[in-house]
């Protein structure tokens, strides 16, 4: 198979992939996956060793040093491809599956808890300011839980009316809490179960976040043709705030140990831009016709396609 079809296979879907990580993260763990490749080495336990490696760096982070913040930088960017290559590996042996996509997910959170609290150590210690250093970090995790979660809702919700994808508020949650109760029916199996417990509370705050709790009911149906013509770029727009931002910047700043341009970075340039584009998208919005005007979210999912467990990083 030629390797840029095949890259392109790897991938979830190139119209929602952030910039960074399309044009250089991922082309760097696509190489790491094809070294591993013939390897029996599962998507699990890619998943598992990203949080390994994200949970030393959080760690080194809080050392509070010159020299352990370049370690911490170094595990975090470990930590990020194999982040990247657990899903890609899952897409192209097609054997991911629901509990790795939840395990995939919940990896990525505890990493960034266990850097941000490892921040706050690091920091705290430095400043002489306990208070003060740790309201910095906590504000910079809140804003950055918050950027995640904007850009995750606008993608699942335009893979779900732009392409028929469903978004994890439809049928495919509903199998994963279907899994869990049939876990608590069952007994035993409390690893799995904790999992999918934590999981369940991350997507009860990205609803809230994000007001779609309020939408449960009835949901707007955009019209396909005029959704897709404007949200195009807004996508795009969308992109260039996800986490793949937030590490890289993380990691420069690491290296050049200046943690203090990435926290402000978050608090200042980058909520200003998140502020501005969810403005633009409420905006939008408004304008874009609408299907039926409003719908069932049964019935809207019953005409969705179901999404594939291979869908992780």
């Amino acid at each position: 198979m030629n390797l840029i079809k095949e890259y392109i296979q790897s991938l979830k879907m190139v119209e929602v992939e952030e910039p960074l990580d399309l044009y250089f993260y991922r082309i760097l763990s696509f190489i790491f996956v094809k070294i591993i490749y013939p390897l029996p080495i599962t998507p699990n336990q890619l998943s598992i060793a990203a949080l390994i490696m994200g949970t030393i760096s959080g760690v080194y982070f809080a050392f509070g040093t010159a020299q352990a913040y370049l370690i911490a930088g170094l595990f975090y960017a470990a930590y990020y491809l194999f982040d990247l290559s657990d899903g890609q590996v899952a897409r192209l042996k097609k054997n991911g599956t629901r509990l790795g996509r939840v395990i995939d997910g919940i990896s990525d959170y505890v990493t960034h808890i266990a850097v941000y609290i490892g921040l706050g150590i690091g920091i705290s210690a430095n400043s002489g300011d306990v208070l003060s250093a740790w309201l910095l970090v906590g504000t910079a995790l809140i804003s950055l839980l918050f950027h995640v979660v904007l850009f995750d809702y606008y993608r699942n919700r335009y893979l779900e009316y732009a392409f028929g994808k469903i978004s994890l508020y439809g049928d495919d949650l509903k199998e994963l809490q279907n899994e869990y109760n049939q876990m608590k029916k069952n007994g035993g199996n409390y690893p799995s179960r904790c999992i999918y417990f934590i999981y369940f509370k991350y997507i009860s705050m990205q609803q809230i976040l994000t007001g779609s709790l309020k939408s449960v009911k009835t949901v707007k149906r955009f019209d396909q043709t005029d959704f897709l013509k404007r949200n195009k770029l807004p996508i795009r727009l969308w992109a260039i705030m996800g986490s793949s931002l937030h590490i890289t910047l993380l990691i420069i700043t690491s290296f050049i140990n200046r943690i203090d341009i990435y926290l402000y970075g978050i608090l200042t340039v980058i909520n200003l831009y998140a502020f501005i584009m969810l403005s633009y998208q409420i905006v939008l919005d408004k304008k874009t016709k609408l299907k039926n005007k409003e719908v069932s979210a049964s019935v809207a999912n019953d005409n969705n396609k179901k999404l594939s467990p291979n869908n992780r990083h």
